[in-house]
């Protein structure tokens, strides 16, 4: 029996509902909403990262570790010359090396208790890195000091030799690696005051050359 057509539902088309302008208009604001939410979203993930990094940046450069305000950043290995005439007192420029590239053992040659062990602290304090603290008996022991080195810790000597005034270069032929070792002598008073330190390009003052 056919339904009249008096209390037929407008809405649908044999059983098919028929989607009215109202709903379309409802479901278009439905995805716009959407759509803005989704923009508002992205600006506000996008602005927080940027206030996060806009902090994290100003507290790098409040603590002076911001990378680009700091100058070039000197070789941490510097090469050996082609050719070195006198291995024992190279009349050859290296380059002062960051000193935590540079490796020491630092050693007491006058029996004074102690003496190794502050001067260890004070160069670790510098940046240093300090392989070990011992007593040792040294040709030297009644300089300043001496900086031991062969040849591939030409560089890193003169880094260790400008933190002791009057120290002296002694070269080691059988060490084949960049380690230094630091003898410290009955003259050293202490090293030298970090505004004063050269670090400009420079010759080791070697032991046979005072």
């Amino acid at each position: 029996m056919t339904e009249p057509k008096d209390r037929r539902d407008p809405s649908s088309w044999h059983g098919q509902h028929i989607v009215s302008e109202s709903e379309l208009t409802f479901q278009s604001d439905l995805r716009a909403k959407k759509r803005r939410r989704t923009r508002q979203n992205v600006v506000f993930s996008v602005m927080a990262s940027l206030v996060v990094l806009g902090f994290v940046a100003a507290l790098l450069i409040f603590s002076g570790n911001w990378p680009l305000a700091k100058g070039p950043v000197a070789d941490t290995v510097d090469e050996v010359p082609v050719k070195i005439e006198n291995p024992v007192c190279p009349d050859v420029e290296f380059k002062v090396q960051d000193p935590a590239s540079v490796m020491v053992r630092v050693l007491n040659t006058t029996g004074k208790s102690g003496l190794a062990g502050d001067t260890a602290e004070k160069l670790k304090e510098r940046g240093f890195t300090i392989t070990s603290i011992s007593e040792s008996a040294s040709d030297y022991a009644d300089e300043v000091g001496a900086v031991v080195a062969g040849p591939e810790g030409y560089a890193q000597a003169l880094s260790i030799q400008r933190q002791l005034p009057g120290a002296v270069f002694v070269f080691d032929k059988d060490r084949r690696d960049a380690r230094i070792d630091l003898e410290v002598g009955a003259k050293f008073e202490g090293l030298e005051k970090e505004r004063k330190l050269n670090d400009a390009p420079g010759k080791l003052r070697c032991a046979n050359s005072k």
